[in-house]
C-alpha cells in the first residue's frame, strides 16, 4: 500500500505524468517475470508449459499495458526455439494404421544405384528386341500378304475353270505357237523359286555321248550340260545332239541361245559335235532318225504333262534309246563300266567297314559279276500329282486353268504312265510335296524267240526290279522336307 501511495503522490507532484507512468510499468513487468520464471513445471499431463512459454506470456502481457504508456516501441524479440524432446518426455505416441510396426527397426536402405554392366545389358536387351521384332513383323506381313493373294488367285481360278470347256488330258499344246508369248519371262521366276534349275543341273550333267532332248523348249537345259571337250573327261563327254520340240518357235529361240552361247565360249572350248533342230512330234517315228547304236541318253523335261498320249510316247523314247548290249558309237561303254564297277566297289567297301576279311572279299565280288550293260538311259524331270490329298485337290480345281495359259497339264499321274510304259526305273526321287518327279530309265531288252533264256536271265540278275509303290515308299522324302 506505501507503493501505491508513494507512486500516487509522485505522480501528483511529476510534472511529466506519463514519463513517470512509464517507469512504474517497467518495473511492474519486471516483478511479474520474476514471479512467472518461480512457477514450476507441470508434467504428467499431455498439455506441458515450460518456463520459455510462460516468460513469453508474461512478457506479451507487459507489452500490451505499456504500449499505451509511450508513443516509442521497442523491437519485437524473436520467439524461442522450441525445446529438444528428450528420452524423459512423457508425450503421447503417434497413432500407426500398422498394429503390428515395430519402431525399433530402421528403415529400409536406399536401392544401389545399376552398375554399368545392369546398364549395358538392358541396352543390349533394346537393341536385340528392335533387331528381331521389326525384321519379324515385315516377314509376317509379306506372308500374310502373300498368302492372301494366292488364296485370291486360287478362288478366281477355280471360278475360270469352270467356265472352261476342256476335256482332261486334251491337246493344248498349241498354246506355245504364239509368237507375242515369251516363255521364259512367264516361267522364270517360278522355276526359281522353286530351285528347279538345280534339278536340271543335276539331271543333264548325267547326260553322255549321243544325246536326244525331246521337248526342248526354249533351250533352258543348254548351259548344264557338259559341251567343254578340254574340261570334261572322256567318258563324261557329250558327242551329239539332237535338239526336238513340237513348236517352231521355241525351236527358233533354243538355237539363238545355243548360238549366242558359243559365241561367248573360247574357241578351245567350243562343242564341236554334230547338233541339230528338228520341229516335229517325236512320237512319229520318220521324224527322228535313230543313230546307230541308238542314243546314248534322252533327256526330257517338262514335257510329258503336255501331251495327249505320253504312254506311246515314252515307248517310242524306248525304241530310240540304245538297248542293252548293243555297241555305242558316242561313248566307250567299256570305260564306263569300268568306271561303274569303282563306284560300285567304293560303295561296298564304305557300307562293309569292319566286317570280316572273307566277307569282304565275298562282297566285293558282287558289284564285278553282276554288273553289265544296261543300255543308254531316259531322264525325265516332270510334275504332276502329289502325295497328299489337299495338294491333288488344289491341282485338279486348277488344272483346266493352268492347261489353258501354260499348254500342259499339272493334275497327271507320272507313276501310272511310267508303270504302263513298260520301261524299267533305274532310280526315282519327288519333290515340292510330291509334285516334282526325276527319273532314271532304262529300256527293256529286245527279246528274241533263240535267246529269250539268257536275256531273262540277264534282266534278272543286271536290272533291279522295283515295284512303281516300292519306290514310291523309298523316295517319299519327309513333309518338311519341301524343296
Amino acid at each position: 500500500m506505501s507503493e501505491l501511495a508513494l507512486t500516487a503522490s509522485s505522480l501528483g507532484r511529476s510534472r511529466i505524468p506519463h514519463l513517470a507512468l512509464s517507469l512504474l510499468s517497467k518495473r511492474a513487468v519486471l516483478k511479474s517475470r520474476q514471479k512467472v520464471s518461480e512457477i514450476p513445471t507441470l508434467s504428467g499431463s499431455y498439455y506441458t508449459r515450460s518456463t520459455s512459454t510462460a516468460t513469453t506470456y508474461g512478457y506479451r502481457n507487459g507489452y500490451t499495458t505499456r504500449r499505451y504508456a509511450s508513443s516509442t516501441t521497442l523491437p519485437r524479440a524473436p520467439p524461442p526455439p522450441p525445446p529438444p524432446r528428450t528420452a524423459t518426455d512423457n508425450t503421447r505416441p503417434t497413432r500407426s494404421h500398422n498394429v503390428n510396426n515395430n519402431n525399433n527397426i530402421p528403415p529400409s536402405p536406399p536401392p544401389p544405384p545399376p552398375s554399368s554392366r545392369t546398364r549395358l545389358a538392358s541396352r543390349r536387351t533394346g537393341r536385340s528386341f528392335n533387331v528381331y521384332f521389326y525384321p519379324v513383323c515385315g516377314v509376317g506381313f509379306v506372308l500374310s500378304t502373300y498368302l492372301m493373294y494366292m488364296y485370291t488367285s486360287y478362288r478366281r481360278a477355280v471360278a475360270e475353270s469352270e467356265m472352261l470347256d476342256l476335256a482332261q488330258n486334251a491337246d493344248v499344246s498349241s498354246r506355245w505357237m504364239d509368237l507375242s508369248r515369251n516363255f521364259d519371262d512367264e516361267v522364270d521366276f517360278s522355276e526359281r523359286f522353286m530351285l528347279l534349275g538345280r534339278r536340271r543341273r543335276n539331271l543333264c550333267r548325267q547326260a553322255v555321248g549321243n544325246v536326244l532332248e525331246v521337248s526342248a523348249g526354249t533351250g533352258r537345259n543348254l548351259e548344264y550340260y557338259n559341251l567343254d571337250p578340254i574340261r570334261t573327261p572322256r567318258t563324261r563327254r557329250v558327242k551329239s545332239l539332237v535338239f526336238n520340240d513340237l513348236s517352231e518357235i521355241m525351236v527358233y529361240q533354243a538355237r539363238k541361245k545355243f548360238d549366242s552361247m558359243q559365241e561367248h565360249t573360247e574357241n578351245i572350248a567350243k562343242f564341236r559335235g554334230d547338233v541339230r533342230f528338228v520341229v516335229g512330234d517325236a512320237a512319229e517315228r520318220r521324224l527322228i532318225a535313230r543313230p546307230e547304236g541308238g542314243f546314248d541318253t534322252i533327256v526330257q523335261t517338262m514335257g510329258v504333262c503336255s501331251m495327249a498320249n505320253p504312254v506311246a510316247f515314252l515307248k517310242r523314247l524306248g525304241e530310240l534309246v540304245r538297248q542293252p548290249g548293243e555297241r555305242s558309237t558316242g561313248v566307250d561303254v567299256k570305260a564306263m563300266m569300268e568306271e561303274e564297277e569303282e563306284r560300285q566297289e567304293g560303295q561296298w567297301q564304305k557300307r562293309d567297314h569292319g566286317a570280316d576279311q572273307e566277307t569282304e572279299k565275298e562282297k566285293g565280288k558282287e558289284p564285278a559279276e553282276t554288273l553289265s550293260d544296261r543300255g543308254g538311259k531316259i531322264l525325265l524331270l516332270e510334275h504332276g500329282r502329289s502325295y497328299y490329298g489337299f495338294v491333288n485337290r488344289f491341282l485338279d480345281n486348277n488344272a483346266k486353268l493352268h492347261a489353258h495359259r501354260y499348254g500342259c497339264w499339272n493334275n497327271k499321274d507320272i507313276d501310272q504312265v511310267i508303270r504302263d510304259s513298260g520301261l524299267i526305273v533305274e532310280s526315282k526321287r519327288r519333290y515340292h510335296l510330291g509334285t516334282t518327279y526325276e527319273y532314271v530309265l532304262r529300256p527293256n531288252p529286245r527279246q528274241k524267240s533263240t535267246d529269250k533264256e539268257v536275256v531273262s536271265a540277264m534282266m534278272n540278275a543286271t536290272t533291279p526290279r522295283v515295284d512303281a509303290e516300292g519306290v514310291m515308299g523309298k523316295s517319299k522324302s519327309a513333309w518338311w522336307k519341301i524343296w
